[in-house]
């Protein structure tokens, strides 16, 4: 009989203990069941805060793509204002090139222009002391002549009247 009554409370002991795990084991599910849901709304903040971040990116790099297009052509219209600026250096060298070598031939049409007009107000001088409208018919005609020399000289344009 004492067998019966130790394997009794052994049994007793053995239930305690049963049940003391088993209320263990619902503590800890559901402890662990509160960290699940813990985490799972973290996941959904976390996938929240993901596509916000990706929605960052997209545009940033939306952005960035701009600012390239941008870059490129700002730099297609640098390199052809470069070329243009080159090509008008170039004309303006070429334009002061010839600027100069009209200067050159106008410099001496003017010298050829006194030359003639001293002689022909020499000639004036001996053909009339008082012939004045001789002199200025004469005047006219010789620098018609000196005009129409220059041009075919050089191509020299005149905008005013020559003085001496």
């Amino acid at each position: 009989m004492d067998a019966i009554k130790k394997k009794m409370q052994m049994l007793k002991l053995d239930k305690e203990n049963a049940l003391d795990r088993a209320e263990q084991a619902e503590a800890d599910k559901k402890a662990a069941e509160e960290r699940s849901k813990q985490l799972e709304d973290d996941i959904v903040q976390l996938e929240k805060q993901l596509r916000v971040s990706e929605d960052e990116r997209d545009r940033v790099l939306e952005e960035l793509h701009s600012a390239e297009d941008s870059l490129l052509t700002a730099d297609e219209k640098a390199t052809k204002l470069e070329d243009e600026l080159v090509s008008l250096q170039k004309k303006l060298k070429g334009t002061e090139d010839e600027l100069d070598k009209y200067s050159e031939s106008l410099k001496d049409a003017q010298e050829k222009l006194e030359v003639a007009e001293k002689k022909a107000a020499d000639r004036m001088g001996l053909l009339s002391r008082g012939g004045g409208i001789k002199a200025a018919l004469l005047k006219a005609a010789l620098l018609k002549a000196s005009l129409s020399w220059m041009k075919g000289a050089g191509g020299c344009q005149l905008n005013g009247p020559l003085r001496a």
